[in-house]
């Protein structure tokens, strides 16, 4: 029988690189999209395709990367090789993918532009398969009684790096925008230097994670990739879990997108009223984590989460505010920034616990542990879906319905998408319900 491995793990070392990975993904989900389309000029529908294709990578990569380390077995463990190799491929990756004008220069055609974009999503995301490998410390090195408390570290780190984020492309992003507009290649230091330095930063927290966390267990599994499949696919209670956040993901990926194109083309706030933004969404996340967290302990994971689903729908059409004039928008921008964040910071908490929680209830069929397959292929439904948010979010960007918004002008698709993500979260709460488990057998079982 394959057990928790018994050295002490450190929960804090354990939860550094969620630092850097927070940033990397806060700033690929936030601000590509931004990024591309209004700052390099490049059609909304071929943003779209960039972003679809690097979020199919992510799910081949993901689960690939996290079958291959199940079955890897050296002295450094089954998860540190991936780690030590995947870091700087994914840090160098996303420097190119942010600064394109560092190797394309100033007169990069549309296609140059969009192929640069397409292929260095797509290695970003591969190697953000480093992920898989690192999450599945979760169910190897902490007990279940430990989970949450590791957890709740990771969401520090998550909070200062979706901070960091917020500040970087609320700021940093817009303030460049007119001089990326105007030449590519002359990269302004307040957006080429922090680059850098986070994408340095990233390696050097995973490998400090990577030599100072303890070998986990390498038991040498005999089954190919098609057993383990066929394992994963017998656990309904797993599929559906899968499904439901693959559903729901749909709208957070919208939501991630948008945030700030909405901020920035609809509200047209000022430098100084996107500090006061940045401050409101770090405040909020907090406040949502640690208030998520307690509901999750009083009333157990499935209520807390149909809860989550229920503030989406009541708050996320107040997008259609940009419709209406106001003297400022200002305030409109902190209600809208601050109602649905608050939902996003416990939609962050779910992931590093529930498929630690899947996998180790599997476990008890025929001791093997492996938390690689399940959390690796989980990635494959979850990244299908949130290609297709993001293909749809750039591309309801170019409908030809524009209007006259209180502070700019635009194409409708600008405030539609908040209506649309509130529909995804009733079908996300109708099929959490339904079907899905998230209460296990160490616990009373509460019916929603």
């Amino acid at each position: 029988m394959e057990t928790i491995n018994k050295k002490r793990a450190n929960p804090t070392l354990y939860a550094l690189p969620r630092l850097g990975t927070s940033i990397f993904m806060g700033i690929a989900d936030f601000s590509l999209l931004f990024l591309y389309s209004s700052a390099y000029n490049l059609h909304p529908l071929l943003v779209g395709v960039a972003l679809w294709s690097g979020k199919i990578a992510i799910a081949l990569f993901q689960f690939l990367f996290g079958w291959i380390s199940d079955h890897t077995h050296t002295k450094w463990g089954r998860r540190k090789p991936y780690i030590f190799i995947l870091a700087p491929i994914l840090s160098i990756s996303f420097i190119f993918l942010l600064l394109p004008g560092l190797i394309l220069g100033a007169s990069a055609t549309e296609m140059q532009l969009f192929i640069w974009f397409l292929i260095f999503n797509i290695i970003f995301n591969a190697s953000y398969g480093i992920t898989t490998p690192y999450s599945s410390w979760m169910a190897e090195l902490f007990t279940k009684d430990e989970r949450p408390k590791v957890s709740g570290i990771s969401n520090i780190f998550n909070i200062i790096g979706s901070g960091l984020m917020a500040v970087f492309s609320m700021l940093v992003l817009t303030g460049v925008e007119d001089s990326l507009v105007a030449d590519p290649s002359n990269i302004p230091p307040e957006l080429l230097f922090p680059t850098i330095i986070v994408g340095i930063l990233l390696i050097i927290f995973f490998y400090i994670t990577g030599f100072g966390m303890p070998v986990e267990d390498t038991p040498k599994y005999e089954t190919n990739m098609i057993e383990d499949l066929k394992r994963v696919f017998r656990n309904r209670n797993f599929l559906r879990v899968t499904l439901m956040q693959g559903i729901a993901s749909i709208a957070w990926s919208i939501i991630g997108s948008q945030l700030l194109v909405i901020l920035n083309d609809v509200f047209v706030l000022s430098q100084m009223e996107f500090i006061i933004i940045a401050g409101t969404m770090l405040l909020i996340t907090i406040a949502g984590i640690m208030f998520w967290k307690t509901q999750i302990e009083k009333i157990g994971r499935k209520k807390t989460l149909i809860r989550i689903f229920m503030f989406g729908i009541i708050f996320t059409p107040f997008t259609l505010l940009g419709l209406i004039r106001f003297n400022s928008y200002l305030l409109v921008g902190i209600f809208v920034i601050a109602s649905i964040t608050i939902s996003f910071g416990g939609w962050q908490i779910f992931p590093y616990i529930i498929y630690a929680d899947i996998a180790e209830e599997d476990k008890k069929k025929d001791g093997e542990l492996k938390a690689g397959s399940y959390i690796g292929f989980s990635a494959i439904p979850l990244n299908i879906f949130q290609a297709f948010g993001q293909f749809f979010s750039a591309s309801i960007l170019a409908l030809p319905i524009t209007y006259q918004f209180g502070a700019g002008e635009g194409s409708i698709g600008l405030v539609l998408w908040g209506p649309i993500c509130a529909v995804i979260f009733g079908i996300s709460i109708w099929f959490s319900r339904k079907f899905i488990k998230l209460d296990f057998s160490d616990e009373e079982e509460r019916e929603v």
